[in-house]
């Protein structure tokens, strides 16, 4: 479990002047064919410039763009997938010349590096609090997570749920998004398809119901801003004297909603919808990776 900061009732951003926000839901081994489904929504500042999912230049990686600092969030290559979520942990100091923690999924899609070895590799005390999801295909251990607020571990075959805390910590989101991912897997006797999988994967994404004041996580921010947090959709802006004390100008919210499939062949399928100020930005975006030689 990742340990509790000290209670902070200030703004929403941290001393780095970053937020740690974003949720990952995914299962695991439960479909026949598809070894991994996993969807997710990208909370961030409402003015931090990003672009849209998309094959990047000179690679097999499709994902989408963080411009400010160039990583991403979630992403897919052929037989691969990686995501990486914050740890929300108000007022800790960021470490010196810390890196980006979007460069962690861009550069594993871009190896060919098992998950416990491009773990092996990282450099987890030049990072903020991170979690970061890798799965290869190919490898015995296929799906680890690793972080630097935990011990590195690998996945048991399940549905899982990360959000800004340890691994299938139950906050309300994680625990009502992992039901919600259970009831909506197709039959062992079904393919994924976008009418019994993505759409309705994609509804789940936009449930904007916040939790209990009871039931909410106590990470150190203040109650009015960890119920705003809480749903699986976000959306905050500053339109009120409290609001405007906690955060920056033009709100913050959730910015993209990811749905990945990969098959038993390693062929991977993205779905991206965007999103400016809690409504649809674009059109769906749907990419594809090559399948495994």
């Amino acid at each position: 479990m990742v340990a509790k900061p000290p209670a902070v009732k200030g703004r929403l951003v941290s001393r780095s002047g970053k937020i740690a926000m974003c949720l990952l839901l995914f299962a695991y081994q439960c479909h026949p064919s598809y070894p991994l489904l996993l969807i997710a929504n990208r909370d961030e500042f409402y003015r931090r410039p990003s672009a849209p999912a998309a094959r990047w230049p000179g690679t097999q990686l499709i994902a989408g763009r963080d411009l400010e600092a160039r990583g991403t969030w979630a992403g897919a290559s052929p037989g691969r997938i990686a995501a990486v979520t914050n740890v929300r942990e108000p007022g800790v100091p960021e470490p010196l010349e810390a890196l980006s923690r979007g460069e962690i999924p861009q550069q594993f899609l871009c190896k060919r590096d098992s998950p416990e070895q491009f773990i092996q590799s990282l450099q987890p005390q030049r990072y903020r609090g991170f979690n970061a999801l890798l799965f290869d295909i190919d490898s015995e251990n296929s799906l680890a997570c690793a972080g630097n607020r935990h011990t590195p571990f690998i996945f048991t075959a399940g549905i899982h749920g990360i959000s800004n805390g340890a691994a299938d910590e139950p906050w309300p989101k994680v625990e009502r998004g992992k039901a919600a991912l259970a009831e909506i897997i197709p039959g062992a006797d079904q393919p994924v398809t976008f009418a019994n999988f993505v759409e309705p994967a994609l509804a789940l994404l936009r449930d904007r119901t916040p939790a209990p004041d009871p039931q909410l996580p106590q990470t150190g921010l203040a109650t009015e801003i960890e119920r705003a947090l809480s749903p699986i959709f976000i959306h905050i802006v500053a339109n009120s004297p409290a609001t405007a004390a906690m955060l920056p100008s033009g709100g913050y919210g959730t910015r993209a909603s990811t749905v990945i499939t990969i098959d038993r062949k390693g062929h991977c399928q993205l779905w991206e919808q965007t999103f400016v100020n809690g409504a649809p930005s674009g059109p769906l975006r749907h990419l594809k990776t090559p399948q495994l030689a």
